[in-house]
């Protein structure tokens, strides 16, 4: 560095030596005051004739009072020199005197009769270039000899493959994602040869038009999340797509939108050109956000077959006919359909066909059946034995007819059921025995329960699974391991106690109640080996009412109360302490209790039960 250093000072003394023979040449052998006169000035270096206002070109400007000054521009660094000559004076020959400088301009009375080395200039800046390069290529091999160097570059590139890959269906990708590529130089070049690393256009038309020629072989995730847009392709972009599926380059179509011009625009692409091909597509995600009638994409799947497409989501489009989505099915892990009218009313006895036609299958979401076909019972039942979730929503009837065709495997994660036109006598002769025999399989013997007994968003809720780890949280909407959850939508929540009888009371052991007006006399009756209770807006006053049950909760170890809005009354903290009175008499200390306070609780039920706290304390 040192070395450097003085070559590029030893070139700054050339370019002042230069400096100070244009500035004598102005002062005293010019026939004009300075270039502004003729729009033109001389490079101080080459001697050429160069246009004023360009770096490293002498620029001269002129005052209302004729005061000249002349600014020598280089990159590093810039000099100024200064001259005033008089008012009233013409000098058409011969030499300026010497009072037309003023005291500070002492540099251009010297005579610099050397002329400019512009030889050795060029010679010492070739010398610089090449110590610049001699030191780029020291700090590669310094670099290279660093451990994270020694990673093979296919395992480097799926790093940042995994880095730059948005991590929601529609992305956008994160910011400074691309930040490794300024590390070093070897990591520039393995991320220049990882296609992956450059598979997103971005998630919007403006993203796409600056994209789209990029990278013209890296596989495609045609991301699209057109809120505030409306427009179609434009050229440019419609051949850069076409041309991409032609190629078989695209990996994933995922688009949203709430307008049906862009949606119609990017599938008729797709779908117009000859020769197009769809083997790549792993992905098709295709959902029509808040439209007035919903997008029809039978022709999109009618054309094509994806035989590696792993997901396929439609949510509020509409086909012509479900054998398009049973023929697409064979190497579906994850399934996702939600249609609208005017599609065809899918019947349980189809919706079994497209399940079974992908036995890979792990997520299903089904917005339907909505016909129930009672010959469904008679055919053979399926096993799906990789499924990890399964979810159901529509009338009672059609879903269990499903439900009783399938088998689930004993470690499936989550059944969740959203259930209409569901009566009182549906819980006791469909709902309960199903639900008996599903805890039954899959229960643990050692282990316990949790259920969760909640109205929430004007329904109630049901579920029940395996505890989360760490007991049962005072706020968690899912925190249930291996859970099933039931849904009525048309049901008041004393359904809930109804089915909570179909599940062995002696395996409850993590009790979660929210905005259920429940009491603890019900629950203890219900529920006896109950060690974890978790209240949520419910009024003590309903909560704690008829404490004279001889034992309550016998085992219980730690409850947490939530107290806000919904506890009104100024005699909610005795009525909680005559509970734990109730408790301790009745042989039971609790190891842990929990009082989460809201904002929006009455001041004084806050310091009252504030003031019973600090008494329990002492």
């Amino acid at each position: 560095m040192k070395l450097l250093y003085k070559f590029r000072r030893a070139a700054n003394v050339e370019m002042v030596r230069a400096v100070g023979k244009r500035g004598q040449r102005q002062g005293s052998a010019l026939r004009h005051p300075g270039p502004d006169c003729t729009g033109r000035s001389e490079d101080p270096l080459t001697g050429r004739a160069a246009a004023g206002g360009r770096e490293g070109v002498s620029r001269v400007s002129t005052s209302s009072a004729s005061a000249c000054e002349t600014i020598v521009g280089f990159p590093t660094p810039t000099f100024f020199f200064r001259y005033q000559p008089p008012l009233s004076t013409s000098y058409d020959q011969g030499t300026m005197p010497s009072s037309a400088y003023s005291d500070s301009d002492k540099l251009s009375q010297h005579d610099y009769s050397v002329q400019p080395n512009i030889g050795s200039i060029r010679a010492l800046d070739e010398q610089i270039r090449e110590h610049e390069a001699t030191i780029i290529q020291l700090k590669r091999a310094r670099n290279s000899l660093l451990n994270v160097s020694k990673l093979p570059p296919e395992i480097l590139g799926d790093i940042f493959r995994r880095n730059t890959t948005f991590k929601t269906d529609f992305g956008p990708s994160e910011s400074r994602s691309h930040n490794f590529l300024f590390v070093c130089h070897h990591w520039f070049e393995v991320a220049s040869r990882t296609p992956e690393v450059w598979s997103f256009w971005g998630n919007n038309l403006d993203d796409w038009s600056k994209r789209h020629l990029l990278h013209p072989t890296a596989p495609l995730d045609l991301v699209f999340n057109g809120v505030l847009e409306g427009h179609g392709l434009d050229d440019s972009l419609l051949n850069a797509l076409q041309d991409r599926a032609a190629r078989d380059t695209i990996r994933r179509v995922h688009l949203r939108s709430s307008y049906q011009d862009a949606l119609d625009s990017i599938i008729s692409s797709l779908v117009s050109c000859d020769g197009i091909r769809t083997s790549s597509v792993e992905s098709v995600i295709v959902w029509a956000e808040l439209l007035r009638d919903p997008l029809d994409v039978s022709d999109f799947l009618a054309c094509h077959r994806f035989p590696k497409l792993r997901c396929l989501t439609l949510r509020r489009c509409t086909v012509s006919s479900w054998d398009l989505i049973m023929s697409k099915t064979s190497a579906l892990t994850s399934l996702v359909i939600s249609t609208e009218l005017p599609s065809p009313p899918l019947t349980s006895s189809q919706a079994l066909s497209i399940i079974c036609s992908s036995p890979s299958l792990r997520e299903i979401t089904l917005t339907g059946p909505e016909v129930a076909d009672d010959d469904l019972w008679k055919s053979s039942r399926v096993i799906l034995a990789n499924l990890r979730k399964l979810d159901l929503t529509g009338p009672l009837r059609p879903i269990f007819t499903l439900l009783h065709q399938i088998d689930l495997p004993r470690n499936m994660d989550d059944l969740l059921l959203e259930l209409s036109d569901v009566t009182v006598d549906d819980v006791s002769g469909i709902i309960g025995p199903y639900l008996r025999d599903y805890v039954q399989r899959r229960r643990s013997p050692e282990s316990g329960l949790g259920l969760e007994l909640s109205y929430c968003h004007g329904y109630p809720k049901f579920v029940v699974g395996d505890p989360g780890r760490g007991g049962v949280p005072p706020s968690a909407t899912e925190w249930t391991d291996n859970s099933v959850t039931i849904f009525f939508g048309d049901l008041k929540s004393d359904s809930l106690l109804d089915l909570a009888t179909y599940v062995p009371p002696e395996a409850i052991t993590h009790l979660r109640v929210h905005n259920v007006s429940i009491s603890t006399a019900v629950l203890s009756a219900k529920f006896p080996y109950v060690r974890e209770i978790n209240f949520l807006k419910i009024p003590l006053d309903v909560l704690f009412s008829n404490l004279d049950q001889d034992k309550m909760f016998p085992h219980l170890q730690r409850l947490c109360i939530a107290f806000d809005r919904y506890n009104k009354c100024p005699s909610d903290g005795g009525l909680l302490k005559t509970f734990l009175d109730h408790l301790e008499s009745s042989g039971n200390r609790l190891d842990r209790l929990e009082l989460l306070e809201s904002d929006h609780i009455d001041p004084r039920v806050k310091e009252e039960i504030r003031g019973m706290v600090r008494e329990l304390i002492l």
